[in-house]
């Protein structure tokens, strides 16, 4: 590296270190977390980020930030966690076994769907995947899916979930600027803002929809009215309020479909562009073994290598400060993982977190794992796959807390077999 390329970097360094600004630029522009992997490639696994924020490679950061708990436990930094617009947290602020026969209801009609769209030969993929996964959690959640697999598109309200959720990162980086966030808010478009709360405000009403279906359906609401309901927050110790599951649907719709769909497609998209894990992964899966060791490690490395939620979950360390992975960061100053690893990082597989980890682990984890399992083995089983016109350019994508993933064509041929 050159002597002005070192004081280049050495002046973007000082500047990150000593203002909030940059960091949230990033975040705007999409592609913060590349920029995260070139700070860390330069000065190493700790990179301060703002006056008071520290962010750390994963390893043993992430055991002793998100791990710990107890009073020397880090505690959420409220700032970075946007809550719903009616204001009461959702689970991300504060049994599969019987669910089994419902998503593989929805798997089936994703094959039966993909029969018929693969005569054309080029598919696009990606928005089948989107299909399945908000269908499966719409039914887990409100009693009913979105209709997506039935009418081969998606529901206008999954569309303007996307626009929320840029909102939420609008808002986020407002809210790094206390003093300001009254002038910065009349910079946001407002346009922008009201999808997130025409999104809220359906989740909101599908939410009243499922309530006054009862409590007979077993499904992840029935989970939250077991105990019934309140129709005032905070009244009654360990009975939800409606407000409390508005905000938890809210969130949940989200976190449960699209980080799914999202990780089926960067999975598919490098199964097609390695042909030699492909078949390898195409005989394992048609094999008839039950096992399938090499199917868990190939959705292992595309989590690794493209976590569906590429965002960075901040702490703040207990009073007096506490040590991460060697580093003590004082009280009041922010730490975070970052959760997008570059490639062959040392083989160290104790930092693949995909879904985080410790008591705040992400709770849908295991239907998750089940969903993508399911669904990726089921289209090999029953389709040859091979690359689309895309190219190698398909996975530059920019960050919005999600990818903000194009569509991805591939082409398929559908097996003549008669087994499920």
């Amino acid at each position: 590296m050159s002597v002005g390329q070192l004081i280049g970097w050495g002046l973007l360094a000082a500047l990150w270190a000593c203002s909030r600004l940059p960091a949230q630029v990033s975040s705007l522009s999409g592609r913060s977390h590349l920029r995260m992997l070139e700070l860390h490639k330069q000065y190493g696994p700790v990179v301060r980020i703002g006056p008071n924020r520290l962010t750390f490679f994963p390893g043993q950061s992430l055991k002793d930030i998100y791990n710990r708990t107890g009073p020397r436990s880090f505690k959420k930094n409220r700032p970075y966690y946007m809550p719903p617009p009616n204001n009461v947290d959702h689970l991300v602020g504060e049994g599969l076994k019987t669910q089994e026969a419902l998503v593989t209801q929805y798997v089936d009609a994703f094959i039966q769907g993909l029969s018929a769209a693969s005569q054309k030969g080029l598919v696009e993929i990606s928005a089948w995947f989107n299909y399945t996964t908000f269908d499966i959690t719409g039914d887990l959640m409100f009693g009913d899916s979105f209709g997506c697999l039935r009418n081969n598109k998606l529901h206008p309200w999954i569309q303007l979930m996307f626009s929320a959720i840029k909102a939420l990162v609008f808002l986020g980086v407002v809210k790094q600027f206390p003093t300001l966030d009254w002038l910065l808010m009349k910079l946001v478009p407002k346009s922008i803002l009201q999808k997130g709360v025409d999104h809220f405000n359906l989740s909101a009403e599908k939410v009243d929809m499922r309530i006054a279906m009862g409590n007979e359906k077993n499904d992840l609401m029935s989970g939250m009215l077991k105990n019934g309901l309140s129709e005032k927050h905070g009244q009654h110790r360990g009975i939800m309020s409606r407000a409390e599951i508005h905000s938890n649907s809210y969130i949940l719709i989200i976190a449960g479909s699209e980080t799914s769909a999202t990780a089926l497609s960067e999975i598919t998209y490098y199964l097609c562009k390695y042909p030699a894990i492909r078949q390898r992964l195409v005989a394992e899966v048609r094999s008839q073994s039950s096992d399938l060791p090499f199917l868990h490690a190939v959705i292992q490395e595309g989590l690794r290598i493209y976590p569906p939620f590429v965002g960075t979950l901040s702490r703040l360390p207990p009073p007096g400060g506490e040590a991460v992975d060697g580093y003590f960061v004082p009280e009041g100053v922010s730490a975070l993982v970052q959760i997008l690893d570059p490639r062959f990082l040392k083989d160290k597989l104790d930092a693949v977190e995909p879904f985080s980890t410790g008591p705040r682990g992400c709770l849908g984890k295991i239907l998750a794992y089940a969903e993508i399992r399911l669904i990726l083995a089921k289209l090999l089983f029953h389709f040859d796959i091979s690359p689309g016109p895309e190219g190698d350019g398909w996975i530059d994508q920019d960050v919005y807390y999600l990818w903000a993933k194009p569509p991805l064509m591939i082409y398929m041929i559908k097996r003549e077999t008669t087994a499920t």
